[in-house]
């Protein structure tokens, strides 16, 4: 039994992690993990273990690139690596071996190879090729150079991308506290205006109650904007409040198309909608798709001049041979200004818009009309919550030729 024998094990999957650290514990050997490559280089240089077991496939770095990291360094030139991969490349144990591996272990792992390897190669050490020519000495140190400007790199965008998660969750709990503080102003603003519009003496005066009656327009916008707010933090926590059960895709269609166009008479908007007579159902909450369809049907509306037509087309997809699940996809259609190409992933975004927001009039209904800029926002965490997908397509941002857009939904059916 070996009891004082380091292995770094540098494995990115918990459960190979598990068995390899078992196997190597029963035998006596203290073993130390790594995650990614990274860490794996990191560990080697403090500890110096006895052997390295290192696996090809990781998430940021692979582990030939490793390798040739652990061997520029002149405390690790003797340890013995030993690369662990179910790659089944064919000249994977010839490049292994080129740059400074000295076994190769094939997955899943077998208890007695793994054992005896492990043991065979802590007794008889790194064993070199010979001298190297010119040639591979500079290609190697041209091969290390890189290596450690892309270490840097990763390290930076790892360091930039919990800024920006810790931007992201700051943002989040700023939403979240924002429209909570802001309802009990509100409600007292819209408590008061009630009681004032039944003071007979304003009652009969109709420029107070005009007055009054365009505070509460107000404050029904900012607790629109606040539910909107609201929704965002409940579809990115998985609102437990869900509720999932069939629903027919042609009833939520059908809703949306008659609240449209109930609120767009003065618009003269044409809302067309055409669902397949045998669409299959899908898995959802109703209300919630209901929700995420009419806030993609408000967005053309909004960008759609007045006179122009807006589309709902939903159908079943075709199943291909090969697919065990059907699919529903959901098209909505407008004849409005379009969405510039590098703008069409951005809209989907926390308070991203496809117009320049000090123009824009805030309304929900009229053309150019601006918003907190939630509503496709809620859409895309919807869908997501159901499993769908939603992008968007669009030749361009024109207000003269109007190219328009086109919304597409895919959702999976029963």
């Amino acid at each position: 039994m070996n009891t004082s024998q380091t292995i770094l094990n540098v494995e990115d999957i918990p459960e190979n992690r598990q068995l390899i650290r078992r196997i190597l514990e029963s035998q006596g050997y203290v073993v130390v993990d790594a995650e990614n490559a990274l860490e794996g280089i990191e560990k080697a240089v403090q500890l110096r273990p006895d052997l390295i077991l290192m696996d090809i496939n990781l998430p940021d770095l692979d582990g030939f690139t490793a390798v040739t990291r652990i061997r520029s360094y002149d405390d690790l030139r003797s340890v013995p690596i030993l690369a662990v991969t179910a790659r089944t490349v064919a000249d994977d144990r010839d490049r292994a071996r080129a740059i400074g591996c000295d076994g190769y272990l094939n997955k899943p792992i077998v208890f007695e190879e793994l054992v005896s390897e492990v043991a065979r190669h802590i007794t008889i050490g790194h064993q070199d090729d010979g001298a190297v020519t010119p040639r591979e000495y500079y290609l190697e140190e041209q091969s290390v150079t890189l290596i450690e400007e892309l270490e840097n790199k990763f390290v930076e965008l790892t360091e930039a991308y919990e800024r920006l998660k810790h931007l992201e969750e700051a943002k989040s709990n700023f939403i979240s506290v924002a429209s909570h503080e802001l309802r009990t102003p509100l409600t007292v603003i819209h408590s008061y205006t009630q009681m004032l519009q039944m003071i007979p003496s304003l009652s009969n005066d109709e420029g107070a109650q005009g007055l009054l009656s365009g505070v509460e327009k107000g404050v029904a916008r900012l607790q629109e904007i606040m539910n909107d707010m609201v929704s965002v933090i409940r579809v990115e926590l998985t609102d437990e409040r869900t509720r999932y059960g069939p629903v027919s895709i042609r009833s939520v269609v059908k809703g949306v198309e008659l609240e449209q166009t109930r609120s767009l008479e003065d618009r003269q908007l044409n809302i067309e909608a055409e669902v397949d007579r045998d669409l299959p159902v899908v898995t959802g909450d109703a209300q919630q798709l209901y929700s995420a369809l009419a806030r993609i049907v408000g967005n053309a509306v909004k960008y759609t001049p007045d006179g122009g037509c807006i589309a709902i087309e939903a159908r079943q997809l075709q199943k291909r041979e090969q697919d065990s699940q059907s699919f529903i996809e959901i098209v909505v259609s407008d004849t409005g200004v379009g969405i510039d190409v590098e703008k069409q992933k951005l809209i989907f975004e926390k308070f991203s818009t496809a117009e320049d927001v000090t123009l824009h009039s805030t309304s929900k209904t009229r053309f150019m009309g601006g918003g907190a800029g939630l509503g496709l926002t809620i859409a895309k965490g919807i869908i997501a919550a159901h499993n769908g997908r939603i992008w968007v397509e669009s030749e361009g941002y024109d207000k003269e030729k109007l190219p328009g857009s086109k919304f597409f939904i895919v959702l999976p059916a029963q």
